[in-house]
């Protein structure tokens, strides 16, 4: 078997160093910062939704993205979270496109548990849990994108603060929640590494 040159075995470190991501729980030390990014939550999924009923319509990215649009007037979000709405709606349209459905009958919490919850045969604690679970999932989205010429993610910036990673959360209205980022992820010193890099600039952003 031939070695493989020496270019190649380099390009594969590097690959295989690549940052891509790490699955956490937040810790919220504050009960009003916690139910802030829940009601924040909410308003974003609900924001989702009704730009997937709008696209079809003909409504424009730009028109319903801008400050005095339906999106950041009525989910009193930001235009950047509006413009992240607008994307999810997009990408589940598309989806539904390509996968030749009906983009009328897409369900958002999915659809295998609102056939569950139609059917009426549970009672008591397994429907508390099913009806939950489906609010979960309807209504506990939450996407922001980074923007480099921004210095990273306005809306979702990690912070390390003695020596612990958190996690600062735009809630749309220029007010902030904190949240402690717990995760046992081998990829945790790689983020914490590149939250360091960019400490100057996090910290002459208001807080």
């Amino acid at each position: 078997m031939k070695a493989k040159p020496k270019a190649t075995r380099e390009r594969a470190k590097k690959k295989a160093k690549a940052f891509t991501g790490v699955q956490a729980l937040l810790l919220f030390p504050s009960e009003e910062d916690h139910k802030a990014t829940l009601d924040l939550m909410r308003r974003f999924s609900a924001a989702v939704r009704y730009a997937y009923n709008r696209l079809p319509e003909g409504k424009g990215r730009d028109e319903l993205k801008r400050q005095d649009g339906p999106l950041c007037t009525l989910f009193r979000l930001n235009t950047r979270y509006a413009d992240d709405a607008i994307l999810k709606a997009q990408a589940v349209l598309d989806s539904a496109r390509e996968r030749g459905e009906d983009p009328r009958k897409v369900v958002f919490g999915g659809r295998k548990l609102f056939q569950q919850l139609k059917r009426r045969h549970l009672s008591g604690k397994p429907l508390r849990k099913l009806k939950r679970e489906w609010r979960e999932r309807r209504q506990g989205l939450l996407y922001s994108r980074g923007d480099r010429t921004k210095g990273g993610n306005l809306n979702l910036r990690l912070l390390v603060e003695d020596g612990a990673l958190r996690l600062r959360i735009n809630l749309g209205d220029g007010n902030y929640a904190h949240a402690l980022v717990k995760t046992g992820h081998p990829n945790l010193s790689a983020l914490v590494g590149r939250v360091y890099e960019v400490l100057p600039q996090i910290w002459t952003t208001p807080r």
